[in-house]
């Protein structure tokens, strides 16, 4: 797919400062299952205050939190049958303000028997929550009351369309006024809605869907939205649905659940079932993108049964299956693991999940024990760890205000481990096009200067913004990783040169 060519112009340097601190999306702010905010990892010392912790009817739905609520899926008995409802709690008490009912729950491919399912996560956009639930229905609630604002049924819109085997457990992806989602309808598979209404943007793409959930990215220096399917991964433009690239390759025909992974131009998917990793190249050109340096890995150590990994400067951590379950350590470059450890904590980490928080890797094992290790690419570093839930944990937790929100099937708990960080300096941007390289490089420092160490960079991102032509600019974050200069002084990256003029700042992701 080619894309409008568009001169270059100029680049306008600016400073912004965040201060939302929720966990909206599936695996957090940006999709990519990581918080700037600093943690506490004293816990030998001071051990995890638990904020409250309460009994929640079962399901392996995620936790997603914002504006005060925590939000989750859970499978009820409501008159007498077994139903899937959205719930929202109290941030800070845990106290369940609405449930909504949404649709059966009824899981007869041998799942895991009266706590299976539901498996999606529900999605907060400013006063909305959108859920997508195991037999295809899209509802967009109130987030203050759960009642309904709009739905769409695509199992009786669309004659034909069926369910995978143990049904959906992938979560609809919002980015502004659309939804994204895949959902099964032969030929128009891949969906964009309109948030406000449920109004079809566009479809296309006979793409059957996996258990896996879209996430947006910047490749090129062009937004996309990039999914696992049955063919493999793509990216596709937001605006239009246009599929921008592809990389085909066959997943497993029973299950791929974690999410794809976009670490500047590479594009990492994973499944488990005797398969393993694809990992490709995705460029721009131009006008085209093109997919190279691909590479499979077949190996039980190299794939992830629906924990998705985290990224953290060139290497990915993750879950993955081998002989049992370890955590394991991926490197981008290299395309194998640096290492790999069957124990986590205090034992094997299971079918658990992993976030990353103020640049520490935070793992929720499948027994209810956190474990806090240092993302270090020569060998596992565990920091701190604490026994938090029973029953099974099979849920990724979320991080919003200095809390931490994980779940189990029987139990959910908050947990506060904020820590508090001295305020940034202001912060100097300054930008240089590379003269016949295509490449813009940026660099961002402290006043007259003044230097700023990697410790620091994970609380910095950059934002862009088409010129506006009336009103405020539209910020956007970009996937972009500022690292330390070798030479000291200033974090540093670069990006391609866009083909239209924009704006530029960076941004301290949270107001200390």
């Amino acid at each position: 797919m080619k894309i409008p060519s568009l001169s270059f112009a100029v680049l306008f340097a600016l400073q912004g400062t965040l201060t939302a601190a929720d966990w909206p999306h599936y695996r957090g702010p940006e999709g990519d299952g990581s918080s700037p905010e600093p943690i506490r990892t004293d816990w030998a010392v001071r051990s995890p205050r638990v904020v409250w912790k309460r009994a929640i009817d079962p399901a392996w739905s995620s936790v997603t939190v914002s504006g005060g609520k925590v939000f989750t899926q859970v499978n009820r008995r409501v008159g007498g049958q077994r139903r899937e409802l959205c719930v929202a709690l109290d941030s800070a008490s845990g106290a369940e303000l609405w449930s909504a009912d949404l649709d059966a729950a009824f899981y007869p491919d041998g799942g895991t028997g009266s706590t299976d399912g539901p498996r999606s996560t529900p999605t907060v956009e400013g006063d909305r929550v959108y859920v997508l639930t195991s037999y295809l229905k899209l509802y967009c609630l109130r987030a203050d009351t759960g009642a309904v604002v709009w739905s769409r049924d695509f199992l009786a819109e669309f004659p034909g369309t069926s369910v995978i085997l143990w049904q959906n457990a992938a979560s609809p992806l919002v980015v502004g006024d659309r939804v994204f989602l895949n959902c099964n309808v032969a030929n128009q598979c891949l969906m964009a809605v309109q948030a406000s209404d449920g109004k079809t943007l566009w479809s296309g793409q006979n793409d059957v869907m996996t258990h896996s959930s879209p996430v947006r990215a910047t490749l090129g220096g062009i937004p996309q939205v990039v999914f696992v399917t049955s063919r493999g991964t793509l990216g596709l433009s937001p605006e239009t649905g246009d599929v921008l690239w592809r990389h085909s390759f066959a997943p497993s025909s029973t299950s791929i659940a974690a999410s794809p992974v976009v670490a500047n131009d590479i594009v990492y998917a994973s499944c488990a079932y005797a398969l393993g990793a694809w990992t490709a190249k995705v460029t721009r050109s131009g006008s085209t993108f093109t997919v190279s340096q691909t590479d499979f890995k077949r190996s039980s150590a190299h794939q992830n049964h629906w924990a998705s990994p985290v990224h953290h400067e060139g290497h990915l951590y993750s879950i993955v299956e081998r002989s049992m379950r370890s955590l394991a350590c991926f490197s981008l470059a290299g395309r194998t693991n640096t290492w790999i450890t069957s124990t986590v904590g205090s034992g094997n980490p299971g079918y658990g999940s992993l976030i990353k928080v103020g640049g520490k890797l935070v793992v929720l094992t499948e027994r209810g024990e956190l474990v806090v290790v240092e993302p270090n690419p020569t060998a596992y570093s565990e920091i701190a760890r604490f026994q938090t839930l029973s029953g099974t944990c099979w849920n990724h937790p979320a991080f919003s205000n200095g809390k931490l929100y994980a779940r189990s099937n029987i139990e959910i708990v908050a947990l506060d481990l904020g820590a508090t960080a001295p305020p940034l300096p202001p912060l100097r941007l300054a930008t240089e096009l590379r003269p016949g390289t295509g490449r813009i490089a940026l660099r961002v420092t402290g006043p007259g200067g003044l230097a700023l160490s990697s410790s620091e960079a994970p609380r910095i991102r950059l934002e862009t913004s088409a010129i506006p032509s009336g009103g405020p600019p539209i910020w956007r974050p970009s996937t972009l990783e500022f690292l330390a200069a070798p030479a000291g002084g200033a974090l540093e990256a670069e990006m391609d040169a866009p083909d239209n003029s924009i704006l530029l700042r960076v941004a301290e992701r949270l107001s200390q």
